[in-house]
């Protein structure tokens, strides 16, 4: 198939076939006219891809799932590495939840503190 054809199987616009190829995510063929040329297996790729960028994975980080697809299983993150994938993006969503707990609590002592200072409770002349 085409990449047109890929892009409409799989959602998403013939730009986003040509940014993962360039990624090396996917890796077409060529037709004697130069043309590129996917087949099912490519739908299956895109489609994973997109879910998993949907998540918030880079699409570097989606290549462990690629690779598992690729190596012939029927799900992408059935692979040790998939796995570590989903545990390292896991880490970094906990670590950002940290952070942004640890941000809105300063912000809600600074918010208190200027709620409660003196000036605001003081009547004006």
């Amino acid at each position: 198939m085409h990449i047109k054809d890929l892009a409409e199987r799989s959602g998403v616009s013939v730009k986003a076939v040509r940014y993962y190829e360039s990624r090396g995510l996917l890796a077409p063929t060529r037709a004697a006219n130069g043309y590129r040329e996917y087949d099912d297996a490519d739908v299956v790729v895109v489609r994973e891809i997109r879910a998993l960028l949907s998540l918030g994975l880079t699409a570097d980080e989606t290549v462990p799932f690629v690779e598992c697809l690729r190596a012939g299983n029927d799900r992408a993150d059935v692979c040790p590495s998939s796995l570590d994938a989903y545990r390292l993006r896991i880490a970094e969503i906990d670590k950002r939840i940290d952070e942004l707990s640890r941000l809105r609590g300063e912000l809600s002592e600074l918010l208190t503190d200027a709620e409660n200072y003196p000036s605001l409770n003081e009547e004006k002349p």
